[in-house]
């Protein structure tokens, strides 16, 4: 299986590719990983691989990603050419507006990318910024969104690998939040009225 994370720096992309490959291997799978990192302490775009199985290189070909997990809605839209036609997305709707944007010299169309996404039959969205401040963290919002993959049947890893390597890649002062994370992203999912987006 190849897994595409975006987001921007500072939202714990690679924290999550670092937990998918942790729960690939004591799976008992093979493994690849790679990154891609612009500016990742400013706010810039980065972009992990992680690819399950006999591979030959770290990086996913351009349409060759089995799933999208994007951490901010921009990033989502624009790494979204990067799924296969079937590929399925999980794309939180925080909202991380860049420079230019911020700026007045760019216009970020948030209806305009969400649309985009949503044209593709195998999106869904989920607020995972807002679901990790109710529980006292945002940074937290990359462990919401892990736990809606999975209980959205877009993962190949089992719960407890997964949960395994979250604990061996996380400080032991964050495992409750990190755990509470993770079920309110997994019950979101569950209890979603559209199954292709949590509004709640």
């Amino acid at each position: 299986m190849d897994i595409l994370i975006a987001g921007v720096g500072g939202q714990g992309t690679i924290l999550v590719s670092k937990i998918l490959a942790g729960a690939a291997l004591l799976g008992g799978g093979r493994v690849r990983t790679g990154e891609t990192i612009g500016m990742s302490q400013r706010g810039g775009c980065v972009v992990s691989h992680v690819r399950t199985g006999a591979v030959s290189s770290s990086y996913i070909p351009p349409g060759g990603a089995d799933l999208l997990l994007a951490l901010e809605l921009c990033e989502g839209a624009r790494n979204l050419p990067r799924l296969k036609a079937t590929g399925a997305a999980v794309v939180s709707t925080a909202r991380l507006e860049p420079v230019t944007a911020a700026l007045g010299q760019e216009a970020y169309e948030e209806e305009t990318m969400r649309a985009y996404i949503a044209a593709r039959p195998r999106a869904r969205f989920i607020p995972a910024d807002r679901a990790a401040r109710a529980l006292g963290s945002e940074k937290a919002a990359n462990i919401v969104l892990l736990g809606a993959a999975f209980a959205w049947g877009l993962l190949t890893m089992d719960e407890g690998s997964l949960l395994a390597a979250l604990a061996q890649n996380t400080p032991p002062a964050f495992a409750a939040l990190n755990r509470a994370a993770w079920r309110a992203g997994a019950e979101a999912a569950r209890n979603a009225a559209d199954d292709r987006e949590v509004t709640g």
